[in-house]
C-alpha cells in the first residue's frame, strides 16, 4: 500500500509541477492539526474511500477510453493501473474488517456502517458538484457521474459491510442533491463580503436544512446484506 501511494504521490507532484505549482510538505508536517480516530473509524473510513475511489477512477478512465478528445492531461493514462490499486487497497481493509466480528455483527456496527456510508457519499456529492465544471471538461454529468459512484461503491460495500444504503429509494438520491444545493449556498455566502457573524447567521438555515435531509436519509430502512449472504440473485 506504502508503494502505490507513493506511486500516486509521484504522479500527482509531477502533475503539480507542470502546472507551476508545488506543496511544501514540511510545512505541512509541522503546521497540521493531527487529529487520532477509534481504529474502528479508521477501517470503516479508509475501506470506503479505497473503494469509492476505485470507482470514481474506472468511470473517467472508462469515459475517457471512449472520449479520448477529453483526455486533455497525460495522468489519465495511468487511472486503470491507479484504479486497481485503490481496489486492492479496499479488499486489504475488507479482510480486516470482517476478520472483526464485533464490526460486523452488531447493533453498533449497523448503525456505524450507515453512519459512514452517509457520511462519504454526501461529502462526495457535495465536492462533485462543487467542482462541476471540472467533470463537464471530462465530458461528464456531475449529478449522473456521482449518482453511479455512489450506487456502485455502496453495492461494493454491501460485501462487507453488515447493511448497505437503500439506493433505490425514491427520496435518497433527490436529499442528497437537495444537501449538496444547499451547500453551494453556503459556499456563495462564504464567498460574499460583510461580517463573519453575520454570514454565520445566512448560513444556518442552510446548515440546518443540510442536517435536517442527512438525518431523513439516515432513517431510511437499510438493505440487510448479511441476510443476504449466500443467497444467488
Amino acid at each position: 500500500m506504502a508503494r502505490d501511494e507513493a506511486r500516486h504521490a509521484g504522479f500527482l507532484n509531477k502533475a503539480m509541477g507542470d502546472f507551476k505549482l508545488s506543496l511544501d510538505l514540511a510545512t505541512v508536517t509541522k503546521t497540521r492539526t493531527y487529529t487520532f480516530f477509534p481504529i474502528e473509524w479508521v477501517i470503516y473510513t479508509v475501506y470506503l474511500s479505497e473503494k469509492i475511489g476505485y470507482w470514481r477512477y474506472i468511470i473517467i478512465y472508462r469515459h475517457l477510453e471512449k472520449h479520448p478528445e477529453n483526455q486533455f492531461y497525460p495522468i489519465f493514462r495511468y487511472f486503470e493501473s491507479w484504479c486497481q490499486d485503490e481496489n486492492r487497497h479496499g479488499d486489504i481493509f475488507k479482510v480486516l474488517l470482517r476478520s472483526q466480528p464485533q464490526l460486523w455483527n452488531n447493533w453498533k456496527a449497523r448503525l456505524w456502517s450507515r453512519f459512514f456510508l452517509l457520511s462519504v457519499f454526501a461529502t462526495h456529492t457535495m465536492t462533485v458538484h462543487e467542482r462541476a465544471g471540472f467533470y463537464h471538461s471530462l465530458g461528464l454529468n456531475a449529478t449522473e457521474f456521482d449518482r453511479q459512484v455512489v450506487y456502485e461503491t455502496n453495492e461494493t460495500a454491501g460485501r462487507a459491510f453488515p447493511v448497505k444504503l437503500n439506493t433505490e429509494h425514491p427520496q435518497f438520491f433527490p436529499r442528497l442533491h437537495r444537501c449538496s444545493d444547499y451547500n453551494m449556498k453556503l459556499l456563495k455566502i462564504d464567498r460574499s463580503s460583510g461580517p463573519i457573524v453575520v454570514k454565520l447567521v445566512r448560513k444556518l438555515p442552510w446548515i440546518t436544512a443540510i442536517v435536517w435531509n442527512l438525518l431523513l436519509l439516515y432513517l431510511i430502512k437499510p438493505i440487510d446484506t448479511e441476510a443476504l449472504r449466500g443467497t444467488v440473485r
